[in-house]
């Protein structure tokens, strides 16, 4: 009795901080008005197949072949899709890419990467950063410096105009499971808590849009979601003591945007599917539970947690948007996947409410971001001089966490399966 109302109170406190917290970050309290008009006039210019292209986040490589480069650029021009994801290389060799498609559209894409901990996870221009991990070993002011990590990696970002980082990662770790190994700051769900939090604040304090994972926390599961669905038989008490506690604080502190993963809860939802098909967690845990007001997203549509149970990526992009994510990341077969949604909507099946509901907020991300200004221009420039200006502001941040980090009395953490060129050795070097 004394957990489930402990969980049902510490939501009801986390709804009331939400509806506070939303209206204020990125000041849009002062300019919702501005920026409602803004995302209303592009919503009337749009068809029903660009309104749901424009919840598409779609992966670029680095040398795309003719084929590939005739199709991403149908998807921009032709279909409005509105949000790319970059994934790891050079950042040279994207950027020529990404400035040119940003030409074919109609409305500014929206760039999102994968850089918890810097830039430097997908481009190798960039300093990396301490691990999660080993960031939680410091033992005095952790939360300082991570405050100062979410400013630095949310200037290079920025300069690079990715606009969405899919970080913090807030799963809490599982000493008896290696799979989180160096992405969770620890097992200790305070601690994981007011890392995120701060990591979370610096980068919202420069105008990024962060984004939670994996909601609801996924420590303890056996199986790799990007090959098969993991099952986690936990209650829904310790769920909301352990896993879910550090999305106490995130929301709190406006969160923008929460990644679901590819896993089964049946404690949550006792039919069984994953994490991110159901409406279960969607609608009545994370929005009404927890008063989550912002974006949701689920982890990568083509991974193996959602499609190898018999689904393929037009059947999974459905069920995930049926289910109520807001955008859709990373789906094989994009145009047959917007068609099939497309097709839904206009024969009256899917309600055009529920669409329009979810790109308004895809869009008032962009108007928050400056995209739907007049003469914007996301073009990227001095990429040279930017990055050499990120290497010295991330190094001596590093340099000071290294040294916190030789001091630290906590055990060190080594690596399971990961490449140790991104974390420090034994020596904290």
């Amino acid at each position: 009795m004394k957990r489930k109302t402990m969980f049902i109170s510490l939501a009801i406190l986390t709804a009331f901080a939400a509806l506070f917290s939303v209206s204020t970050a990125f000041g849009q309290d002062k300019d919702s008005l501005r920026h409602k008009a803004q995302v209303e006039s592009a919503l009337e210019t749009m068809s029903v197949r660009q309104k749901v292209a424009q919840l598409f986040i779609v992966s670029i490589s680095r040398q795309p072949s003719e084929k590939t480069k005739a199709l991403q650029e149908s998807l921009v021009r032709d279909y409005g899709i509105g949000n790319l994801i970059i994934m790891r290389g050079p950042i040279h060799e994207f950027m020529p890419r990404v400035n040119y498609l940003q030409t074919l559209a109609k409305i500014p894409l929206m760039i999102a990467t994968d850089a918890e901990w810097g830039a430097a996870m997908r481009f190798s221009e960039y300093l990396s950063y301490p691990r999660q991990a080993q960031l939680g070993r410091i033992e005095k002011g952790a939360e300082k410096l991570l405050y100062k990590m979410g400013r630095n990696v949310g200037k290079e970002l920025k300069d690079l105009n990715i606009y969405v980082n899919y970080a913090p990662v807030a799963d809490v770790s599982d000493d008896d499971v290696a799979s989180l190994s160096q992405r969770s700051f620890g097992n200790d769900p305070k601690q994981v808590s007011a890392l995120a939090t701060a990591y979370m604040k610096g980068m919202q304090d420069v105008g990024i849009y962060a984004c939670g994972k994996h909601y609801p926390g996924h420590a303890g599961t056996k199986v790799d979601a990007h090959i098969a669905m993991p099952v986690l038989n936990k209650s829904r008490a310790e769920m909301e003591e352990v896993d879910m506690y550090p999305y106490y604080s995130l929301f709190a502190n406006g969160l923008e945007m929460v990644m679901i993963g590819h896993y089964s809860i049946p404690a949550i939802d006792p039919s069984g599917v994953p994490m991110s098909i159901s409406p279960i967690l969607m609608n009545q845990v994370l929005r009404k539970d927890h008063g989550f007001k912002g974006v949701v997203i689920t982890d990568a549509v083509a991974m193996g947690g959602l499609t190898n149970e018999g689904r393929g990526p037009v059947e999974a992009s459905m069920s995930v948007y049926k289910a109520g994510a807001d955008m859709i990341l990373m789906t094989y077969q994009p145009i047959d996947c917007i068609e099939a949604i497309t097709e839904k909507i206009e024969k009256g099946e899917w309600p055009m409410e529920e669409l329009d509901a979810k790109v308004r907020k895809v869009l008032m991300l962009k108007a928050r971001a400056g995209f739907l200004e007049s003469g914007f221009n996301p073009e990227v420039k001095n990429l040279d001089r930017k990055i050499a200006s990120a290497r010295k502001r991330d190094y001596r941040l590093i340099k000071k966490m290294q040294r916190k980090m030789l001091k630290s009395t906590k055990p060190y953490i080594p690596p399971t399966g990961e490449d140790r060129t991104l974390i420090l050795d034994r020596a904290g070097k």
